[in-house]
């Protein structure tokens, strides 16, 4: 199979299918971790626990957004170059300044959150408390943890990479919570916030390991690192709050249950970007490196064949998602069968996007970040409005609209520009012909 794929393949296109399939395969391990876990708190906790739990992990990740300060993403940049690889001072004090800032962020959301619970929801909800009690902690840990996982990003090593961020909190909350059939929540989130310093202290390690070198001093301005890396904060941290408005918002109009089936079909919505996620993995490193080489031809290839390869498997992930969405939703346990509207109107919104290809990470990786920037800002106010207005009409279907047109925005605004500012075309038309 190998040689009859280099016939037809470069060795940049055969990088991004080898590296890219392992990093899917553990995102498939992760997955059904996940799901294992997901499936046991719905059927032993019920909907309205798992509608909370929903809510404390949008606040959760925001907030771990913020306080990584885009420091993730452009460690993937600057060590994607081999000459930087000795640099372990930037890579230190990036984890200091992100453990400070997460940090003061997770202590500023505690000591507002009586207010938040009874304030912010049309019916106040303090049973939230409980929850942020032991999430909040986890928070300035996962923010190391990504500072790590874009370490190991930049040097291609996808498994380490997909490992850290994707598998291992639930390969500990699987083995713990599941195998021991703990029916305490408060356990749960115990071993939670157990499972997410573990795994930060050992990424720390880890990327100490890759550097070979433990020094503080750094031939950049770490400030000004800082200072480069904002751009791109601000870009992941507008996505990831357009991921989860729609279920914010959701809290703050419906009760527990509502919210917890509509997370459901979110989360079986993810197995669509599977592929995407696997591309970009090896794709952002590889892009940086070649467009800091001058290498045009080289990307424009590669960018091509990421694209089709993309819509291809998310093709066939949404097919399979839709025809079996009863046999997937009914895993979760009773009153779950009600999200399939929702679960339809997010795969075909993922099967348009894909058509788009890897428009962020490209726009990222060659320095155009202020401008991926500004798409993003546009696309929240798009997604903000409409799911204030369509999310009390409609539910559900209103919320999972409204994530989807400011995702489709984003991405053919994005492909646009690319396509006539910078003559890169990242969009895949599959039954019309391209230039």
């Amino acid at each position: 199979m190998l040689n009859f794929l280099k016939k037809y393949l470069d060795d940049d296109n055969l990088e991004v299918l080898s590296k890219g399939f392992s990093f899917l395969v553990l995102r498939v391990i992760g997955t059904l971790l996940s799901f294992i876990f997901s499936v046991y708190m719905t059927n032993t906790f019920g909907k309205d626990v798992w509608g909370l739990l929903a809510q404390t992990t949008a606040i959760f990740t925001i907030l771990s957004i913020f306080g990584c300060m885009g420091l993730d993403i452009n460690m993937v940049k600057y060590f994607s170059q081999d000459k930087n690889i000795t640099d372990s001072g930037i890579y230190f004090r990036s984890l200091i300044k992100v453990f400070i800032i997460s940090s003061l962020l997770s202590f500023v959301f505690y000591v507002f959150s009586d207010t938040i619970v009874n304030d912010l929801f049309i019916e106040p909800k303090p049973e939230l408390l409980l929850y942020f009690k032991w999430i909040l902690p986890s928070i300035p840990f996962w923010s190391l943890t990504q500072v790590s996982s874009g370490l190991m990003r930049a040097r291609k090593m996808n498994k380490s990479y997909a490992f850290y961020s994707m598998a291992a909190k639930f390969l500990i909350l699987v083995l713990v919570v599941v195998l021991f059939n703990v029916t305490d929540i408060e356990i749960v989130l115990k071993t939670y916030l157990f499972s997410i310093i573990s795994i930060s202290m050992a990424s720390i390690i880890h990327g100490i390991l890759i550097l070979k070198n433990l020094s503080l001093s750094s031939k950049v301005n770490s400030w000004a690192f800082v200072k480069d890396s904002i751009p791109m904060m601000l870009s992941s941290s507008i996505l990831v709050l357009m991921s989860w408005m729609d279920t914010i918002i959701m809290g703050v109009f419906y009760d527990e249950g509502e919210v917890g089936v509509y997370n459901v079909a979110v989360k079986i919505t993810t197995l669509s970007v599977f592929s995407l996620q696997a591309i970009n993995s090896i794709l952002a490193p590889k892009i940086a490196k070649l467009y800091a080489e001058n290498d045009t031809d080289k990307y424009l290839k590669l960018i091509k064949f990421s694209t089709k390869m993309n819509f291809f498997i998310t093709l066939a992930v949404v097919a399979c998602l839709i025809i079996f969405s009863t046999f997937f939703l009914n895993l979760f346990g009773e009153g779950f069968l009600s999200g399939f509207s929702v679960l339809l109107v997010l795969c075909i919104g993922q099967l348009i996007n894909s058509l788009s290809g890897s428009v962020g990470v490209i726009m990222q990786m060659i320095g155009e970040q202020k401008k991926y920037q500004t798409l993003i800002v546009i696309a929240l106010v798009i997604n903000l409005v409409l799911t204030l207005i369509l999310t009390p009409l409609y539910g559900g279907i209103g919320a999972a609209t409204s994530t989807v047109m400011s995702l489709i925005f984003w991405n053919i605004a994005g492909a646009l520009f690319l396509k006539n500012k910078k003559n890169i075309q990242t969009y895949f038309i599959p039954f019309g012909t391209t230039n």
